[in-house]
């Protein structure tokens, strides 16, 4: 399957497989057998979060591509629950340990957070790109105004 590169180069999969039912609905064996196909297929972009399955899904994806962690692109999510400085500092510590991971390759909001400012959490998620623990931001569920606003406020950063 033809792919993409990241900027800064990384071989991307045209697909990405979301991982929202591992540790949920599929058990750890029918989580590696997906795993196992996508692989097969030519994907090596895999999504997860903070919340999905309690964190099992993100335990789960961290075991399946410890072997290839240079070959796969992994994004996780956070926010939820509110993303102010401290909810993202735990939320995605505690993704990083369960990912088993210094770094992921893109972290992004999971949904707009109207109770904290967005400076605050661009802010914090900006020190993590400079630390490397995070290749890329992203939001996720956001609508067109949403986006703009968060355009808005990482420019000024």
């Amino acid at each position: 399957m033809p792919g993409l590169r990241t900027v800064s180069g990384q071989a991307l999969s045209r697909f990405s497989f979301g991982t929202m039912q591992f540790g949920g609905a599929a058990d750890e064996t029918a989580s590696a057998e997906m795993y196992s196909a996508c692989r097969e297929a030519g994907i090596n972009f895999f999504d997860t979060a903070f919340l999905y399955a309690e964190g099992r899904s993100e335990e789960i994806v961290g075991r399946l591509v410890a072997s290839e962690r240079d070959d796969v692109f992994i994004a996780t999510k956070f926010g939820y629950h509110g993303a102010g400085r401290s909810r993202v500092e735990e939320e995605f510590g505690a993704s990083r340990k369960r990912l088993g991971m210094e770094s992921v390759d893109l972290l992004y909001l999971h949904r707009w957070d109207g109770e904290t400012p967005l400076e605050e959490t661009f802010e914090t998620l900006a020190g993590y790109r400079e630390d490397g623990s995070v290749r890329a931001l992203g939001v996720s569920n956001f609508a067109a105004w949403q986006v703009m606003k968060a355009r808005e406020v990482a420019r000024e950063l």
